[in-house]
């Protein structure tokens, strides 16, 4: 069993699919699966990862349908991974250097947690630096493991799903999936939050998230508002 199943979808992202891949194989800690989502077989994105899985055999390709969005492909790769603990991360973000080993280093000081969270980056989409600190976990962070309810500051809604590391015997224990929907990372973290019994923080920016000039509009009025009704239902 590997150590970490690392989800990527795809769909949209073809063009920056290589980069969020590279970031990944190129972890000094090697113990691990790559599984990218795409669309179809005929996909854009799905040519470039099955070139990936043809010259390594720690990546793998599965499919999900458009209409899934993004929900339906994280849950497609949640069903496929066979890792100890499921990262998600956007097939257009990026893996930090070191990232791996130092999830690795803290989940051996704190022992089987069911979700660690960590710190990230952003930067807009058009650029390839970090224009400033974000994702930072508040000082008050316990450095050890503890209940979610000691922190709830700290868990639940206010964190994408991108931003830890899930204990895949707990999700899949618990029957935990995406709910479909525009707030899926939402509905994700408030049932990450009700069933876990023990997480952790690692205080380092493990992902690189780029944010598109369109990432608000979810913020927005609209009828997509309506999807999180769904959501805390």
């Amino acid at each position: 069993m590997p150590r970490f199943s690392i989800i990527v979808p795809s769909h949209g992202v073809a063009g920056r699919l290589s980069q969020a891949l590279d970031s990944v194989l190129v972890q000094s800690f090697g113990d691990f699966e790559l599984i990218a989502v795409c669309d179809a077989p005929d996909a854009p994105a799905a040519d470039v990862a099955a070139g990936y899985a043809g010259r390594d055999a720690r990546v793998s390709v599965v499919h999900s349908p458009p209409s899934e969005g993004l929900a339906g492909a994280r849950n497609a790769g949640l069903r496929a991974a066979t890792g100890a603990y499921l990262l998600f991360l956007d097939g257009d973000d990026l893996l930090l250097p070191g990232a791996l080993t130092a999830l690795a280093g803290r989940l051996a000081e704190t022992g089987e947690v069911d979700a660690l969270y960590f710190e990230h980056e952003r930067t807009p989409w058009w650029e390839g630096e970090p224009t400033g600190p974000a994702g930072r976990l508040p000082a008050e962070a316990p450095a050890h493991a503890v209940a979610p309810g000691e922190v709830p500051w700290l868990t639940g809604v206010r964190r994408p799903a991108w931003s830890a590391a899930y204990r895949r015997a707990f999700v899949t224990g618990h029957g935990l999936a995406f709910p479909a929907g525009h707030h899926t990372d939402l509905g994700w973290g408030g049932l990450v939050t009700v069933a876990a019994e023990r997480i952790a923080v690692l205080r380092r920016a493990v992902v690189r998230h780029r944010e598109r000039r369109q990432g608000s509009r979810l913020a927005l009025p609209g009828e997509h508002q309506f999807d999180l009704l769904d959501q805390s239902e």
